[in-house]
């Protein structure tokens, strides 16, 4: 194998610490600090080859994910073709843990990276997510981070509209409808809307929705004690959400553009559509990281956590320690598979045959569909019915 410099990254926004080990323990290099940018990178990159060549060692960075200020540092090195192993902040946790001192500093955590790289490199060789993905990955993390914008847009307007026009929320099925947010520009209370004409009403919504809003104006008791401010609040909440909605459009053309570029048998796979398909496949990167489906489960946190004492054993939930976007992706899949899938339709029905409740057994189909997808990834070869599962589905066919 020969000699190896193992290098422990901290990043932090301005600044990074780096400690470089040998493969008895033995500090080469002190944490020292260093800044963001190409001449301290270039800086730090050449301290290390220097102590690299002296040793006769190749070079093996460690570095721990930060949300997002450890991406730069990232990209120099693997851009250059230096080995970097990226380590959820879980992952050294126990080593954190495990000191007696309870001081934590950027220096000292580099120090642990370092160590930890050590011990665990050999056993965890894994691949980062190929560029290909990444521009796909983060449109689709964009769009989930504006659909959590438009949710809290929608709770706050909902609670406003209840106070300045009880009854208003009832008539609608999605407030954040084209129709109902021009509707609301124009009349948010009930005042406004008795006093507008039909014939303008009929505009956004139908003629029995009209006479069901005039009933509910003539009716509703608001709130008046803050009416100005609140009418105010909503109309600024409805042009934020046409905002949304409309960069919602422009990011969805993205992840349709960058997912039809690329060729996955992924895409064969009845209950994964182009809305599931573009996460799951950015979520999990390259399929040569995981030797097995579990590994899969475990990733998106859909594992159940298990607690054994003695002759006592009990699953209580799961676990939900892993990637929460693809997590959502990989339900929202099960849900509409255990209609579209013939695999997952005879799983769902066995495990609420054995007592599951439909939540319980969605999940249980989510956890089988991890492993069809790693069968499809992994042989690269399109999803197909097995002859046994046609035949169960035309069984249950017939008692239906």
């Amino acid at each position: 194998m020969g000699n190896i410099v193992y290098v422990g990254i901290d990043t932090g926004k301005e600044t990074f610490s780096a400690c470089a080990l040998n493969m008895e323990g033995t500090e080469l290099i002190t944490p020292t600090k260093y800044g963001h940018g190409r001449e301290e990178y270039a800086r730090f990159l050449g301290e290390a080859k220097t102590v690299a060549s002296v040793t006769g060692g190749r070079l093996l960075f460690g570095i721990e994910s930060t949300g997002i200020y450890h991406l730069p540092l990232y990209d120099y090195l693997t851009k250059r073709n230096y080995q970097v192993r990226v380590f959820n902040g879980l992952e050294l946790c126990g080593m954190r843990k495990s000191r007696i001192r309870k001081t934590k500093t950027d220096p000292i955590d580099a120090r642990l990276i370092a160590g930890y790289l050590l011990m665990c490199f050999d056993k965890d060789k894994r691949s980062p997510v190929p560029f290909e993905l990444r521009n796909l990955r983060e449109f689709c993390r964009i769009r989930e981070r504006l659909l959590r914008k438009s949710t809290r847009i929608k709770n706050q307007l909902t609670r406003d509209l209840d106070l300045v026009f009880p009854g208003f929320t009832g008539v609608f099925s999605d407030i954040l409808g084209k129709k109902c947010l021009m509707l609301l520009e124009q009349a948010c209370t009930p005042t406004e809307l008795m006093n507008m004409p039909k014939e303008v009403l009929r505009k956004y919504v139908p003629e029995k929705k009209v006479v069901e809003l005039k009933k509910i104006s003539a009716c509703a008791i608001p709130a008046s004690n803050f009416n100005k401010s609140i009418v105010f609040e909503i109309g600024s909440l409805c042009r934020q959400a046409k905002c949304i909605l409309e960069e919602m459009l422009r990011v969805e053309k993205e992840i349709d553009s960058e997912y039809s570029q690329i060729k996955t048998p992924l895409q064969s796979v009845p209950c994964i559509g182009p809305g599931t398909g573009p996460v799951i496949l950015a979520e999990i990167g390259d399929i040569k990281n995981f030797d097995h489906p579990k590994r899969i489960v475990g990733f998106a946190g859909i594992d159940p956590v298990i607690k054994e004492s003695g002759k006592s054993r009990k699953e209580c939930r799961i676990s939900k320690r892993g990637s929460a976007s693809l997590r959502c992706a990989l339900y929202q899949a099960a849900f509409a598979g255990i209609t579209c899938n013939p695999v997952l339709k005879v799983y769902y029905n066995k495990k609420r045959s054995e007592g599951k409740t439909h939540r319980d057994a969605v999940v249980c189909c989510a956890r089988k569909l991890c492993y069809i997808i790693y069968s499809v990834l992994s042989n690269n070869r399109v999803f197909y019915v097995p002859s046994h599962i046609i035949a169960s589905n035309a069984q249950m066919n017939k008692q239906d």
